[in-house]
């Protein structure tokens, strides 16, 4: 019995970890990274060099008039977690 509980905990310590990372991702992963790849539209990199701060991205973003970007120019909050995913802040 102590054999299947021990090997039940196992088995169950190593899928909480494994689903979470499955279960949880970002803004920016979820919803940009595919468009903005460097081939699409720019990159994540290429954004952070050319706006300096999550301020300018978001307001950059909101002004687009690419069509790509139409469903998320005025979802301010979605906006600010990608910019907060890539600046970190």
């Amino acid at each position: 019995m102590k054999k299947i509980a021990l090997a039940l905990s196992f088995a169950i310590a190593a899928y909480i970890p494994a689903v979470a990372g499955i279960v949880v991702t970002g803004v920016w992963e979820s919803s940009c990274s595919g468009c903005h790849n460097g081939g699409l539209a720019q990159s994540a990199d290429q954004l952070k060099t050319k706006f300096k701060t999550p301020q300018e991205f978001v307001k950059a973003a909101q002004s687009s008039t690419n069509p790509m970007m139409m469903g998320f120019k005025n979802d301010v909050e979605t906006l600010k977690k990608a910019a907060k995913e890539l600046y970190g802040k």
